[in-house]
């Protein structure tokens, strides 16, 4: 399985063949080297700085990148560019990932047309994120394949060839990876760039997914996870696992879990596989290294997938060895796994004396207030004072991910209630019908709006709820790293587009109550939230104030880095 040469030329110019890249470097540089055409996306760490990568080298090559609304477009982009007959990718943080179910549950069966890749960005210890959820389950639950990179060379290598992957099985393919392997940084040897087919949509009864297909579909997909297993088994992709020394001790490591444990150079007498292909399992080279060992210790983030999977296969095959992981209690089942905990690990488990001194144990990046100039603030205190004034009762405050999770934090400390993304207006709504005797405030930022929170908005409107819906307007994606949002004129290449305005969308829904305010004028925000809040009915307004930090790209309450964002 090789890259397909194409009729379509190369555009742009050669990069260097062998260079020094970051885990999201190495990735990007991949996308653009596999001749992809379009990549899609929705902000959030540890994805962004990839797809930031790609904008850069965008020109390079062939390739189109977006910032979608939402995960759930930017898959169906992607997916389309598939069905077009030209390589695409989506990339997405873990909870992203949840948004594209719909759709990857029906492509799964109908099979994807070019090369269609899936890169995860996982938060083990949720360092930037509302969970650390695994999305290699989501992948498995979706029956499609799931790679996962220990370094940057193997990232570059291992993106490279889920595009041919995705080929040969007509699938999406799943690259999964974790917020530190993008801080990481290697040599890494490109290949050749692969000069850029031509659009080509072929009509096919599969590009409807009908009823009647569904079971035939679904037999014909178990029967490409059993192709798959047998070819992971196989170059190219067996040496993405790779096993070394001889002892009757082993241990197992998981995609970037295998750079942590290379760190302290395990001894001789422990054997270890360090896995890249991880689902379907390559069945014969787990098997053949369970059969050289007495005990396996599997290393993984954050729940026991390889774990699971490698005790039924023990079970099927009759194979006599004692397999310790999350499930036994011996490796941590939540947060990272990080280098201090390896090497305790190894220290405590397998009576290892380090020849590298233990990590010291990752922290928590600290939540400052809104930054100097911020132009959340001046809402927040207007609303402040009517409370302290007495002028209105303190409301529920329903908040969003982004920068409102400072809203948590003194001064304000409002912040009351918080999920997902998108989901604050359909939480006052909630609370609404529940005949809660408070008023309900449900905040978002712009973006959020336009990724999911506009389906709430126009939930409430159909419903007559008695709700204030505040949307805070900063022209940006501040928390990750300030990338142009949905409705905001420009687009992720550059290009200048039509404006799109939050109250215009709200006036057409039929909500009568809109407002649109200056965020920097603390008087008018007063005298309108003293309206909203003392008469009854939907009200909607949109809070606009250019964030102050767009052009440094750097605002002083953020105080975590991109790869823990």
């Amino acid at each position: 399985m090789t890259d397909r040469p194409s009729a379509g030329s190369q555009s742009g110019k050669d990069l260097p063949k062998q260079t020094t890249l970051s885990g999201s470097e190495s990735i990007a540089r991949a996308v653009i080297d596999a001749g992809v055409r379009v990549a899609a996306s929705y902000p959030g760490g540890p994805i962004t700085q990839v797809v930031e990568k790609m904008i850069e080298l965008a020109p390079v090559g062939d390739l189109y990148v977006e910032w979608s609304n939402c995960e759930k477009v930017a898959f169906e982009v992607a997916l389309g560019c598939s069905i077009g007959g030209r390589r695409a990718v989506i990339a997405a943080k873990h909870v992203g990932i949840n948004h594209i179910l719909d759709p990857l549950m029906t492509v799964n069966l109908t099979g994807s047309g070019a090369g269609l890749v899936i890169l995860a960005g996982d938060d083990p210890g949720s360092y930037g994120s509302q969970n650390e959820q695994d999305s290699r389950l989501l992948g498995a639950y979706a029956e499609i394949p799931i790679l996962e990179p220990a370094n940057p060379d193997q990232g570059y290598r291992m993106t490279r060839q889920a595009f041919r992957l995705s080929e040969d099985c007509r699938l999406p393919v799943m690259v999964r990876y974790v917020a530190d392997f993008t801080a990481d940084a290697a040599p890494v040897a490109t290949e050749p760039r692969v000069p850029a087919s031509q659009a080509a949509f072929n009509r096919e009864v599969r590009w409807s997914a009908l009823p009647a297909l569904v079971v035939e579909d679904h037999a014909g997909l178990h029967q490409k996870l059993q192709r798959i297993a047998e070819v992971f088994d196989q170059p190219p992709y067996r040496d993405f696992n790779h096993s070394d020394h001889a002892g009757r001790r082993g241990i197992i490591a998981a995609g970037h879990m295998a750079a942590r444990l290379r760190h302290y150079a395990p001894h001789a007498d422990i054997r270890v596989l360090e896995l890249g292909t991880l689902f379907p399992l390559p069945e014969q080279q787990v098997a053949d290294f369970l059969t050289g060992v007495d005990s396996v210790h599997v290393l993984e983030e954050v729940e026991p997938f390889i774990e699971n999977q490698v005790r039924a296969l023990a079970q099927r095959r009759g194979l006599q060895v004692k397999i310790y992981g999350k499930t036994t209690g011996h490796v941590p089942w939540e947060g990272d796994i990080d280098l201090a905990k390896v090497g305790r690990m190894l220290i405590e488990e397998l009576g290892q004396a380090l020849d590298a001194a233990p990590a010291p144990a990752r922290t928590y990046p600290s939540r400052q207030p809104f930054g100097d100039g911020c132009s959340y603030s001046p809402f927040f205190s207007a609303l402040q004072q009517l409370i302290a004034e007495k002028q209105i009762s303190k409301p529920i405050v329903v908040g969003e991910t982004g920068c409102l999770v400072r809203l948590h934090n003194p001064p304000f400390e409002m912040l009351d209630v918080k999920y997902s993304m998108g989901s604050s207006i359909g939480l006052a709504c909630g609370l609404w019908r529940s005949g809660v005797e408070d008023k309900i405030l449900a905040v978002a930022g712009d973006s959020v709006f336009f990724h999911t929170a506009i389906n709430g908005l126009l939930n409430a409107a159909h419903h007559q709820a008695d709700i204030v819906v505040a949307i805070m307007d900063n022209e940006t994606v501040a928390l990750t790293g300030f990338q142009k949002r949905t409705g905001a004129g420009t687009t992720a290449m550059g290009e200048t587009v039509r404006t799109i305005y939050p109250e215009k969308l709200a006036a057409a829904m039929g909500i009568d109550n809109v407002y649109t305010l200056d965020a920097f004028d603390e008087a008018a925000i007063k005298k309108t939230l003293h309206e909203v809040f003392t008469r009854r009915g939907l009200s909607f307004l949109v809070v606009r104030g250019r964030c102050p930090h767009i052009e440094s790209k750097k605002c002083r309450a953020t105080r975590v880095s991109n790869h823990q964002l």
